[in-house]
């Protein structure tokens, strides 16, 4: 049966982002049990007891900083991943991830000072990091083109389900932990050890189930040879080697092994010197996965969530934690939407569809905010939470899954590794720094202006899919690069050329009798 193997071996990668979902969500419902800040509806403090030492983190700047840490440590992480994918392969670095997010999160179970919490959080960021460059190359190159599309978006759902997973688990594993305060019942704390405790199966399963996939026949074919990366593509498409799809992608491989050939016994200074070049020869690749990664996380998306409470409050709803679960499950239920359509659609079609949508739904959450603190309406919840709602699913749909989609099909396979971690490292760094200032810009320029300057985000988000990324459905990674050949490079190279043929012209008109080509002329 076609495609088997293809589905069972992005099935068990999947568990990396699955893994990045977990880990993003854990604070989700953890850490006011861990800083002790717990709180009934009213905002009235309730006191933890002793219990299993589950009070570690001490004042807001600690938990603060366990929040934000992982995304410091992923963006080193990512830097990391991008040598690593190619020097040992995207499957061996995937499976190398699984003993260190055991390691940590038993850490993280047994952890009971705050510096030890801390360390973890950025260590296990640096896995995180690492992973989210792997799994991303690792679907794109195992892909058969023609549902590449849907594989390259199961990477967001598996996040988003990660998430989802990670907030039900909060909720699950909840304790009074030996609390005398008369507010504190047996669901008011979370035991976020516990929760510890659990993900450490998926943390051994990805190590385990992606042990025996095979490696991306892309990398077989630079590092082990045309018929090491023929069987292997073989084997994921289910077929022969007369079908069309694999013919061409043999050719494809053949390319690449000639280049690695020309590669062989050079030095690692030269080595690195063709890195550089290469990610300057591919500029405009390497600007677009960037910009793409940049725009995610100054969508807004990350405003919405954290601001959810108050938009539920203002809408007349005193169960957030129920709400925010439906957030979650909305947010897999679009992403599997996005993964069915994902090659019926296209990218820039579904790209401009969800970023126009988010600009009109961060505007209409800019607006509700006006009318509820400039004006004083106080009967428009409505719009707040349809606006909301709205927001995350056109998200869902489009700008969280697309750029890592996009990330894994444009960049050339000689600088894939390397560009890839450059835009994985830029998206976790805007992460970070949306997290830290995220408050201070609202108090900056009130509710109203941070979804409307989103808003205008999202806008531009718009018009640069528009301009500037062509449609990667249904195209091999080769025809993909000489569209951008095409568009972009070689225009370059005439630009580059042009200047010289001018002064050669002037020279020719300024000629003296000394010059050799007067003396040719004569």
């Amino acid at each position: 049966m076609k495609y088997v193997c293809a589905f069972l071996s992005i099935g068990a990668v999947l568990l990396g982002p699955l893994m990045f979902g977990l880990t993003t969500g854990f604070t989700g419902q953890t850490i006011d049990t861990m800083a002790n800040t717990v709180a009934t509806a009213d905002g009235t403090p309730i006191q933890i007891g002793d219990y299993d030492h589950l009070w570690v983190l001490h004042g807001s700047s600690e938990s603060s900083l366990f929040g934000s840490l992982m995304n410091i440590g992923a963006m080193i992480g990512a830097f990391i991943g991008g040598p690593l994918i190619d020097a040992f392969g995207r499957k061996w670095t995937l499976v190398g991830c699984s003993p260190c997010f055991v390691l940590l999160y038993l850490w993280q179970a047994l952890a009971h000072t705050s510096w030890q919490l801390l360390l973890e959080r950025i260590l296990v960021g640096i896995i995180v990091g690492i992973e989210s460059v792997a799994a991303p190359t690792y679907i794109g190159e195992a892909s058969p083109t023609k549902i590449r599309g849907m594989f390259g978006a199961a990477n967001q759902l598996a996040v988003t389900i990660g998430d989802l997973i990670a907030y039900a688990l909060g909720l699950g594993f909840r304790t009074q932990a030996n609390s005398v305060d008369p507010n504190a019942t047996s669901q008011t704390f979370c035991n976020w050890r516990d929760v510890s405790w659990i993900y450490l199966i998926p943390s051994g399963l990805l190590g385990i189930l992606v042990f025996l996939v095979p490696e991306s026949p892309r990398w077989l074919a630079e590092h082990r040879g045309l018929d090491a990366a023929k069987k292997v593509l073989l084997r994921l498409h289910g077929t022969d080697e007369n079908d069309p799809d694999v013919v061409d992608e043999l050719k494809a491989y053949e390319v690449t092994v000639e280049a690695q050939k020309a590669k062989a016994g050079i030095s690692r200074k030269q080595r690195f010197h063709d890195a550089v070049s290469g990610l300057r020869k591919y500029w405009i690749q390497v600007v677009i996965g960037v910009v793409l990664q940049i725009c995610q996380q100054l969508s807004g998306i990350n405003a919405v969530i954290f601001y959810q409470t108050t938009i539920f409050q203002a809408a007349g709803i005193t169960n957030n934690q129920m709400m925010a679960l439906v957030t979650m499950i909305i947010q897999v239920v679009v992403t599997f939407i996005s993964c069915c359509i994902m090659d019926l659609a296209g990218r820039r079609f579904l790209l401009v569809f969800a970023a126009s949508g988010m600009c009109i739904s961060a505007w209409m959450l800019g607006l509700f905010f006006y009318l509820q603190n400039v004006t004083g309406l106080t009967n428009v919840g409505w719009l707040a939470l349809a606006s909301a709602y709205c927001y995350i699913a056109f998200f869902s749909i489009g700008v969280g899954p697309i750029p890592w989609l996009i990330m894994s099909e444009i960049f050339p396979n000689d600088v894939r590794g390397n560009a890839a971690a450059i835009a994985t490292a830029v998206n976790w760094l805007f992460a970070f720094i949306v997290t830290m200032c995220l408050d201070a810009y609202r108090k900056a320029i009130t509710y109203q202006g941070v979804f409307w300057s989103f808003g205008f985000i999202c806008l531009v988000m718009v018009f640069f899919v528009l301009f500037f990324i062509p449609e990667t459905k249904g195209k091999s990674f080769e025809a993909i690069e000489a569209e951008f050949d095409r568009k972009y490079h070689r225009k370059h190279a005439a630009k580059n050329e042009k200047s010289p043929v001018q002064n050669d012209s002037m020279g020719k008109a300024g000629e003296t009798p000394s010059s050799p080509t007067t003396s040719e002329a004569v």
